[in-house]
């Protein structure tokens, strides 16, 4: 476990430096000046060669990556153009948010759609497994922004049972949660449907049947531990996509998180602001997919060897 931990890690260090890369050169490849932006079009040169300078941003290309490099390894992401607030300030604060967004539609979107895949494939072309089908098809199919757009408007605008938007008890957590994993529900269930046919025609689930074992049994103990790899893989991938691709449901339903902080800070060209979340949010997708390696380990101990 450890010298798989350790060679991930080493493996994670590439990509992290290129992403640390490609995020310092934001600040080079946007259009405009943002010392204009922090100061607006009045000011005067004086002042906007003085916060060049007080930013390092008339230091040559190489010294102002030594210099950003070293601060982000040292923990400190820079201060927002806007607030002038500590960035590492604004992430600590919004990311618990979307890590409660993102873990209450993963949630969700494994509960619901591991069931309904395993009741599929135990009644294959049956009249569940048919609707079922049918409805990961529409699932896949709809853009996360409409239905959302749908929920609002039917159990926010239409029933009133639910706030619309906004931050606060769990009432304001489930129309976000459920449009995030909206998609997760569908492609989940796909997925373990799949897999588990598979399982089920195996060799050993037969025997596990021969030996008078309750179908119960046979299903949640002996195939579905088997058909949970490519489950796994999914959860992972959607999980770390949700903590880091949230912005489309952060916006429409206004939640706090550090998604709709990415889309403010670009509104605002608060540069440094998006450079600290955009490397935040790249370290948080390895480590998700790091933990995802460990669970094969967990789920099938063939992984070990």
């Amino acid at each position: 476990m450890l010298a798989l931990l350790g060679r991930r890690l080493l493996l994670a260090i590439p990509t992290l430096f290129g992403v640390l890369v490609v995020v310092f050169l934001l600040l080079y490849v946007a259009p405009g000046d943002p010392v204009q932006a922090m100061v607006g079009e009045r000011a005067d040169a004086a002042t906007i060669a003085r916060l060049r300078a007080e930013l390092r941003l008339d230091d040559p290309l190489p010294l102002q990556f030594v210099h950003y490099a070293t601060g982000v390894l040292q923990g400190d992401l820079g201060r927002s153009y806007i607030t002038n607030r500590p960035i590492v300030r604004d992430i600590a604060e919004r990311f618990p948010r979307t890590l409660l967004l993102a873990t209450a539609a993963m949630l969700l979107a494994t509960l619901t759609g591991v069931t309904v895949g395993v009741l599929a494939a135990m009644r294959p072309n049956g009249w569940f497994d048919r609707l079922a089908l049918a409805a990961t098809y529409l699932g896949i199919s709809f853009p996360v922004y409409w239905v959302g757009l749908l929920l609002i408007v039917l159990f926010a605008v239409t029933l009133r049972w639910l706030p619309a938007s906004g931050y606060g008890g769990w009432q304001f957590l489930v129309l976000p949660a459920l449009a995030l994993g909206s998609r997760s529900i569908a492609y989940l269930a796909r997925v373990t449907r799949s897999a588990m046919l598979d399982v089920l025609n195996a060799d050993f689930v037969r025997t596990a049947r021969a030996k008078g074992l309750a179908e119960r049994v046979v299903v949640t103990r002996h195939a579905l531990r088997n058909a949970l790899i490519p489950v796994v893989t999914v959860i992972g991938l959607d999980f770390g996509a949700y903590l880091t691709g949230s912005i489309l449901t952060e916006t429409i339903f206004s939640w706090p998180g550090i998604g709709r902080y990415v889309v403010m800070a670009i509104s605002r060209r608060d540069l440094p602001a998006v450079q600290g979340a955009v490397l935040f949010l790249s370290v948080v997708f390895v480590l998700v997919n790091l933990l995802t390696d460990i669970a094969y380990q967990k789920v099938d101990p063939r992984v070990r060897v």
